[in-house]
């Protein structure tokens, strides 16, 4: 059975980047894990040498694990660029600066090199719209003019390399609202280049017990971010330590064509465990949930 979890950046270690991962990822692997979502430096400007992506590829191809998904970047990370970058981004698919917006473009091209030497197919991306720019046709064009300028940039490397890319539903705004912008992607780029990248934790909190974005853009899902949380904050928790009804999540999964495994998002310093008791319990609940999609879908089969 297929199963994957999520690769998170662990700076409190003080060699992460070399013993620490290559320990991160041997407890994934002897956890039963098959497969990861690589995390670190998502959101961040932080550019990937080459060497560096060598590096990455021969550690997790050495722990006999492949790569499920590779998170993007939108242009910088607010929470660990902050003390460098108070106010401006340099790199940003949102910017109204087209020297910014190329900048942010060279990043993305950077992580879908990435994710072609992991052999990931999606890279997954944060779009940060906000109900505000529905409001008027001024403050939508505002939003979604550089946003496709970004994407239009991108497309064609995108494709040349096989990697889609996943927009990740997050949790700054309505429904309603990534509904219309789900629309609004859809209507201009095919299935080919963009996809869905479905948050559970984050969908929670913007429809509690709700799936509607999967009933509406099921078709579209590429990509998965699996945890749970109390309805009110991000909490990254295991399916089951929450209030998420997973029978309605896995069901709503289950009737697309998205393809194993379901990546899970819970970062192990969540929980008081160690790393390598961490993974172990986060290994059983996966295999569950796995199990669940696959009798699911073995029923309608029938």
């Amino acid at each position: 059975m297929d199963t994957c979890i999520t690769v998170w950046h662990w700076p409190s270690h003080s060699r992460w980047y070399d013993e620490g991962l290559k320990n991160t990822l041997g407890l994934i692997a002897s956890a039963g894990f098959t497969h990861i979502n690589w995390n670190p430096d998502s959101g961040s400007s932080y550019w990937y040498a080459n060497s560096e992506i060598e590096f990455i590829r021969n550690c997790i191809d050495n722990a006999g694990l492949r790569t499920q998904s590779v998170h993007a970047t939108n242009g910088v990370n607010r929470v660990v660029e902050k003390p460098y970058l108070e106010n401006e981004n340099r790199k940003d698919i949102h910017s109204q600066h087209q020297w910014q917006r190329e900048a942010a473009v060279e990043l993305l091209q950077n992580r879908v090199d990435l994710a072609v030497a992991l052999g990931s197919p999606d890279i997954v991306l944060h779009v940060d719209v906000r109900d505000e720019f529905h409001l008027t046709s001024q403050s939508e064009s505002l939003f979604y003019k550089p946003l496709f300028h970004t994407l239009d940039a991108i497309q064609p490397y995108c494709i040349e390399k096989g990697v889609k890319i996943a927009v990740e539903n997050l949790f700054r705004a309505s429904a309603t609202t990534y509904h219309t912008l789900f629309q609004r992607l859809f209507e201009r780029y095919d299935d080919q280049f963009l996809g869905v990248c479905f948050d559970s934790g984050h969908w929670e909190i913007v429809e509690p017990g709700g799936v509607s974005i999967l009933q509406q853009f099921g078709t579209r899902l590429i990509a998965t971010h699996i945890h749970d949380n109390f309805s009110a904050t991000d909490d990254h928790l295991l399916p089951h330590d929450g209030r998420i009804k997973w029978d309605i999540v896995l069901g709503a999964i289950a009737s697309t064509h998205y393809q194993a495994p379901l990546n899970f998002e819970t970062p192990y310093d969540s929980y008081g465990l160690s790393e390598a008791s961490f993974y172990e319990r986060a290994y059983g609940v996966a295999a569950s949930l796995e199990n669940q999609i696959a009798t699911l879908r073995s029923g309608r089969d029938r």
